[in-house]
Order: C-alpha cells, then structure tokens, then sequence
C-alpha cells in the first residue's frame, strides 16, 4: 500500500507497506519497504528494507537491510544487516551482520559477524540492572533522609 502518512493500517492477512509513515501496523506478516511506523504487531513475519519503526513484536522471525527499529520481542530468528536496533529478545537465533548495531541481545544463539556490534549481551546486562538497582536505592535511601 502506497501512502504518504496514515494513522494506523490493520489487515486480516498480510501488509505491505511502501513510501509511508504509518502510526500502527498490524497484519499476519508485514513488509516496510523505504516506510516507518510508529509501531508494528506482526502475527507472522516482520520485513524492514530501506525503513523502520518502533517498537516491535513478531510472533515470526524479524530481517533488517538498511533499517532499523526499538525494542523487538520476535518468536522466530532475528537478521540484522546494515541497521540497528536498541534491544533484541528473540526465542530464535540473533544475527548481527556486517553494518549492524544491536544495544542488548538475549537470545539463545547469538551470531555476531565481521563488521557487526553489540554493546550489551546478557551478562552485560545482567551487570548494568543491577547495578543501576544498587544505585536506584542508595539515591532513594539519600532522598528520603
């Protein structure tokens, strides 16, 4: 569907969506070529070529060429390339290829490629919440005296 802004787009079966800015897309599988949206709920498959939205939630596998979005749950396996994307938690494998920038990954197959970065895996994360809990509660402990 070619559209230059739309509120929100939800189909039965699957959305394709080109040269658009879309608030909401939701359908089986969706495919954002040269598009955004604010967010995306794909019962199946999420495709992102040229594009990118907000958050995501895939009940399918998620690929990004030249792309990217915020925080992605996906059911399936995750393919970054020449993009990026805050957090990934993907019950498949993680792919973070050449060009790719991922800030946390948890994943149960994590494949980082030459020229790919991941600031955060797991143990990384774990750290940094709890760290940020002993923080949390030193500043609450200082504010309340």
């Amino acid at each position: 569907m070619d559209r230059s802004i739309t509120g929100s787009m939800e189909f039965e079966s699957d959305a394709n969506v080109r040269r658009a800015f879309v608030g909401l897309v939701r359908a089986r599988d969706v495919q954002l070529k040269e598009a955004a949206a604010a967010f995306v709920a794909a019962d199946g498959d999420l495709s992102i070529l040229n594009g990118g939205c907000g958050p995501v939630i895939a009940n399918g596998g998620v690929t990004i060429r030249n792309g990217g979005c915020g925080p992605m749950i996906a059911n399936g396996d995750v393919s970054i390339e020449h993009g990026g994307t805050q957090s990934i938690l993907a019950a498949g494998s993680a792919r973070v290829g050449q060009g790719a920038i991922v800030g946390v990954v948890m994943s149960p197959k994590v494949t980082v490629e030459d020229g790919g970065k991941v600031l955060m895996g797991p143990s990384e994360a774990a750290l940094f919440g709890a760290a940020a809990g002993v923080i949390g509660a030193l500043l609450f402990r200082l504010i309340r005296h």
